[in-house]
């Protein structure tokens, strides 16, 4: 069975994901120090320990994100390979990562911007909306066995 589109779409999309992640952890860590006074203390003038500890937490957690991304990543490659766990995960992590900021929004009025969160967004639901076609469905499940009748 020749691979659908929508298989190596969402495989692409997902790959821009990561590099969008990828994107995001290089600016934080090009401007630790703005993101740490922009984001985390919203302008508040901070102690030098507190600077200190908020870049460590930050270093972890960026961290933890690349690793995550680089998961991701393999579940991108194994999306285009076909695996169906493979295609039915990332939907679901795509789903996840739009209600998330749906919640935010939903609960604090988050603005959804460009230099927030638009992108990541944008990119889950395409996603979302590949994978979950008829024919990317039967790509990945192309091995089963028929059910009985």
């Amino acid at each position: 069975m020749k691979r659908p589109a929508p298989i190596t779409m969402g495989a692409v999309l997902m790959c821009l994901r990561v590099l969008s992640g990828g994107l995001f952890i290089a600016i934080v860590f090009a401007d630790r120090a703005g993101f740490l006074h922009d984001y985390l203390f919203d302008g508040k003038t901070v102690t030098a320990d507190d600077l200190t500890a908020a870049g460590f937490v930050i270093d972890i957690l960026m961290s933890v994100y690349g690793v995550w991304l680089l998961f991701y990543l393999v579940v991108a490659w194994l999306v285009w390979r076909g695996v169906n766990w493979a295609r039915i995960a990332a939907m679901l992590f795509a789903t996840v990562s739009i209600l998330v900021p749906f919640a935010e929004w939903w609960q604090s009025g988050l603005e959804i911007t460009l230099r927030t969160t638009l992108l990541s967004l944008a990119l889950d639901i395409l996603i979302l909306l590949a994978l979950s076609s008829q024919s990317a469905r039967a790509y990945a499940r192309r091995s089963e066995l028929p059910a009985a009748a």
